[in-house]
């Protein structure tokens, strides 16, 4: 016979204790049985050494990105195409991904930071890349750091002008930028 299960108070503020409740009425649970999950999730994040408020932040970009026209797919295969199109045509190559940063770019114009939303999907959208920096200084000024050694040069360049169109697209005209297998920094400035 199993033992009597032990239970402990926990304070929460009652509007929010009041829509968990709803919420488990919703979904189909006593709040008890609601609260007792939502405390085995915190928990498991934790021992995965995941944070729950960054996963449910990167659950969004990912929604986001989604909604964006973004999808998955193998890296090589993908590096493989590009370096494929490019080959084929350079110019063109170029010209579609500038437009598709444009086009990105003004998808997310409406955002109260659309630089940083764009940068964020990006970001999220790019697994396993090692570094992927951005700065801003007092909105005149952006650095964008891309360092990941799988990148194929034909992709380096490719990728750096999907982001020279959405730099173009918020109003950054001046742009010095340095782009090689694998890296990208580029320094944008509003200011002529």
């Amino acid at each position: 016979m199993m033992g009597k299960v032990k239970r402990k108070t926990v304070m929460a503020r009652e509007d929010l204790a009041n829509r968990l409740i709803e919420i488990a009425k919703r979904q189909g649970y006593t709040l008890y049985d609601f609260v007792n999950m939502i405390f085995e999730l915190v928990l498991e994040a934790d021992s995965e050494g995941l944070n729950l408020g960054s996963l449910i932040e990167e659950s969004r970009l990912i929604k986001t990105a989604r909604k964006s026209g973004f999808t998955l797919g193998f890296e090589r295969l993908w590096y493989e195409m590009a370096e494929i199109a490019y080959k084929l045509g350079p110019e063109e190559t170029s010209e579609r991904w500038f437009e598709a940063g444009t086009w990105l770019a003004k998808k997310h114009i409406s955002e109260e930071k659309p630089l940083e939303e764009f940068i964020s999907i990006l970001k999220v959208s790019a697994w396993g890349t090692p570094e992927f920096k951005f700065e801003s200084k007092e909105d005149d000024i952006v650095r964008i750091r891309i360092l990941n050694p799988r990148f194929p040069e034909s992709y380096t360049k490719l990728y750096a002008r999907l982001l020279e169109a959405a730099l173009e697209t918020y109003g950054y005209t001046k742009m010095d930028k340095t782009i090689s297998r694998g890296k990208i920094w580029i320094e944008a400035s509003r200011k002529a």
